[in-house]
């Protein structure tokens, strides 16, 4: 099992008192252990612990705030539509919010150097090395729970609208494209003999054989959108502390429920409409390549439709909703760690060799 597989970004070789801010639309976000909005001056303060700086994406941690640096391309309509979602207080048990900033672009984005900055309360992230050594007690049924409970969004609501001012479409076709173009710019580098360059052909094959709508639409044809995180896996589920949870009830008995136990979903870059199926598709596909146990696999699937998942349809078989996002999922692991391989040396651990077996068969037509 490799704790990077599952708990990490990619495969190697990919929160005192609470101040509710609301704006005209309703949405509000936690401003936790503060008085004040954050300012310029604390977003851009040096120091602090790097928790990723990888990828395009710097996040720095500077005591009870976590603020980050998003992708360049990232154009700001849909990154602050994104983030008001992730303050709306109906998802307010659901999703990590971002903390104002003042002054910012909504009061929730600035710019610093030409790059859009973001900045969210500090919450605790699950560690890969312990889901690695310990994969049947990470919290899968409070992930799945989560996941159920945001594909349920009732996307047609009062003030809630389709489109990139209300809710945009999931960023998951761009993120397939995106891992293809690093891949290729990354290969321009490698000498033409290197084995790496058969190794990426195989992913290029095997991202030929999607079907056509994987890289076109968040949405199958005639598929229904449901609202859709667009890049899940356990490393974005954290334990927020009780003062960065605006969605608990204060003195509230303790259950089993995953926004009791304080899980939030984080990281809301490609969040917006899309088809469920994405949703579930790294742990389908971890599963596929043999690094996910059969067992914890099905307790997820079980916990998610016990919450009342609506990714899988209503046929029997989960792998008529889940193969096409599977495989989509398996081209860009696979395309991410042949790049990390000719760009930095990254060696190809298990899962990344897991995958790019799995990318070698689908390209072969198996």
């Amino acid at each position: 099992m490799t704790g990077g597989a599952v708990a990490g970004e990619a495969v190697a070789g990919e929160e005192t008192d609470e101040v509710d801010q609301v704006d005209e639309a309703g949405t509000g976000s936690s401003t936790a252990g503060r008085h004040g909005d954050i300012t310029l001056d604390e977003l851009t303060r040096p120091g602090g612990d790097v928790l990723t700086d990888r990828k395009g994406r710097l996040v720095v941690r500077h005591g009870d705030i976590v603020v980050k640096t998003h992708l360049a391309e990232e154009e700001p309509e849909p990154l602050l539509a994104r983030l008001r979602l992730a303050g709306d207080r109906r998802l307010a048990a659901l999703l990590l919010p971002p903390l104002r900033i003042r002054g910012g672009l909504g009061g929730l984005l600035a710019t610093v150097d030409g790059r859009l900055v973001s900045a969210w309360p500090a919450a605790t992230a699950l560690r890969p090395d312990e889901v690695e050594r310990r994969i049947e007690a990470a919290p899968w049924s409070a992930a799945a729970e989560l996941l159920a409970r945001l594909h349920a969004t009732d996307l047609t609501a009062p003030g809630v609208s389709l489109g990139a001012a209300g809710v945009p479409p999931a960023a998951v076709c761009a993120r397939l494209h995106r891992s293809l173009d690093r891949l290729a710019g990354a290969l321009a580098t490698v000498p033409a003999g290197d084995g790496i360059h058969r190794l990426a052909a195989d992913v290029r094959r095997a991202y030929e054989t999607l079907p056509p709508w994987l890289g076109q639409s968040p949405t199958r044809p005639g598929g229904r959108p449901a609202l859709i995180h667009g890049d899940w896996h356990l490393g974005q589920v954290v334990q927020a502390t009780p003062t960065s949870r605006p969605g608990d009830r204060p003195g509230a008995a303790a259950t089993d429920d995953a926004t009791d136990a304080g899980w939030r979903i984080i990281d809301v870059d490609d969040l917006g409409w899309g088809d469920p199926a994405w949703d579930l598709a790294r742990p389908a596909a971890w599963f596929a390549a043999g690094l996910l146990p059969p067992e914890v696999w099905a307790g997820f699937l079980g916990a998610y439709l016990a919450a009342g998942g609506i990714a899988l349809g209503p046929g029997s078989d989960p792998w008529a909703a889940l193969d096409g996002p599977a495989r989509a999922v398996t081209v860009q692991y696979a395309a991410g760690a042949l790049t990390d391989l000719a760009q930095f040396g990254t060696r190809l651990d298990e899962g990344a060799r897991a995958f790019l077996d799995c990318a070698g068969r689908l390209a072969a037509g198996a």
